[in-house]
């Protein structure tokens, strides 16, 4: 008997959060199809029941992070405190450190540049969308404030982690956060 369409989703959905996983952790080329699927618990055969190359997965794997990161929430209709928290979230240690979902913009973005084709119009989609978002926020005046504002958040995650200094990073966020929160 094949499997139910609810449990294909769930096996996709398993892939593609132990690959957002792994590639925010380790990047593209030390993350092999074998150590997805074992994080994933499941089999490389199964992988290519959802997915043709390892270039497919990471490329649906920024998609799977965006959709499901800390800003997958943003929208013109958040409110002032809800966006504050989004944003404290967003510039925090925990994130930085992977707990939870990380934002594919801040933890690929060193990974991503060194790929082509589709991985990289797909990571350039999605900064656009964000670019979007925070354009539509009702305080936001101009697209170069979303431009700055969306560059500050990324950049000043991107940076923290590639810092070995947990004081100098949480500085870090802590400016950032004061510098967005100030824009918005």
């Amino acid at each position: 008997m094949p499997y139910s369409k609810a449990h294909k989703e769930n096996s996709r959905r398993r892939i593609l959060d132990s690959a957002v996983k792994l590639f925010a952790a380790q990047g593209y080329d030390a993350v092999t199809l074998d150590l997805v699927m074992q994080d994933a618990d499941l089999t490389r055969g199964a992988f290519y029941a959802h997915f043709k190359s390892k270039q497919t997965l990471y490329k649906d794997a920024i998609l799977h992070a965006a959709s499901n990161g800390p800003v997958a929430t943003l929208s013109d209709k958040i409110d002032q405190p809800a966006l504050t928290e989004l944003i404290r979230k967003y510039l925090d240690m925990s994130h930085v450190r992977q707990e939870g979902s990380p934002c594919p913009l801040a933890f690929l973005a060193t990974d991503v540049a060194k790929q082509e084709g589709e991985i990289r119009e797909t990571y350039t989609q999605v900064y656009k969308d964000i670019v979007d978002k925070v354009s539509a926020l009702p305080t936001i005046k101009d697209s170069d404030s979303a431009l700055a504002i969306s560059a500050l958040m990324i950049g000043g995650v991107a940076v923290a982690r590639a810092l070995n200094d947990d004081e100098l990073s949480r500085d870090l966020l802590k400016s950032c956060r004061k510098f967005v929160e100030a824009f918005i």
